[in-house]
């Protein structure tokens, strides 16, 4: 199992394909498996790397270090250990945070950015204002119950709670049968105390929206027409690197809910890149 010791933390790594680098990151509470799709569909032509964040997965739940900075230092460690000097980094809602703090530090090792459903860029707690328009709770509160279901009734426990609750607990859950549960299995697979860690994290974020302007390379957002709070490209206007892409049909999800459109939007990107 390929793991390695980076930044004080046992991060657990993928490698496949041969090619161009295309480093993909999950977003909180996911996993690895985020991006099976465009892994399979890209690894002919790329090598591409996917890894679970620190508390995630089969990384290890270390004690601290979960904010926005510290996980950054996470994706430089990780890239310095597998040799990669320059990548396309792809990454999803939260996440989308990391891949941007991490081009703005490291700009000469991003050849592009890959932002699907961007809307956390706004930061704690804009995100947040953003959020009470479609979720019932904070992203706090709602981790606080994740905690406590799981403590209480483990993972199953929480897999059955989302079922029931559905769309009111998470709106954003897929509205495929199959992709829903494959979610739900992704999302209530971690160790009760990942959720409280989720908070370090969230909590780190600023407003990095102004400071995209600051990013040189080509950057593709991409977001399901029916994500709940979809990105808002308004916020980049003016941008002359940036294009938007709409995935019809999807939700937060879409490189599961829709992967030949996800696909063919990545793919048709990487190739202007060449």
């Amino acid at each position: 199992m390929p793991i390695a010791d980076i930044n004080r933390c046992k991060i657990y790594y993928e490698t496949n394909g041969i090619g161009p680098h295309v480093v993909f990151i999950h977003g909180e509470d996911h996993g690895i498996e985020m991006f099976q799709n465009q892994v399979a569909h890209l690894s002919d032509n790329y090598r591409c790397v996917a890894y679970d964040r620190r508390g995630h997965g089969r990384s290890e739940l270390a004690p601290y270090g979960y904010s926005l900075r510290n996980q950054t230092l996470d994706l430089a460690g990780l890239l310095d250990h597998l040799e990669v000097r320059q990548a396309v980094i792809v990454a999803v809602a939260m996440a989308t945070t990391i891949a941007a703090n991490y081009a703005l530090e490291y700009p000469d090792r991003v050849k592009a950015l890959v932002l699907a459903s961007w809307y956390e860029l706004d930061g704690y707690p804009l995100m947040e204002r953003r959020r009470s328009k479609k979720y019932t709770t904070t992203f706090a509160e709602l981790h606080m119950q994740m905690f406590e279901i799981i403590r209480d009734h483990g993972q199953q426990g929480l897999i059955d709670h989302m079922t029931k609750e559905g769309d009111a607990f998470l709106p954003i859950l897929p509205r495929n049968p199959g992709v829903r549960a494959q979610v739900m299995q992704m999302m209530s697979s971690h160790s009760s105390d990942h959720y409280i860690r989720a908070a370090e994290f969230y909590t780190s974020m600023p407003n990095m929206v102004p400071r995209l302007r600051e990013i040189k390379c080509p950057m593709l957002g991409i977001c399901g027409e029916d994500d709940p709070c979809p990105d808002d490209p308004h916020l980049l206007e003016g941008a002359k690197n940036f294009r938007q892409v709409w995935i019809p049909s999807a939700r937060r999800f879409s490189m599961l809910e829709s992967p030949s459109a996800f696909n063919l939007a990545l793919k048709q990107f990487l190739e202007s890149l060449a």
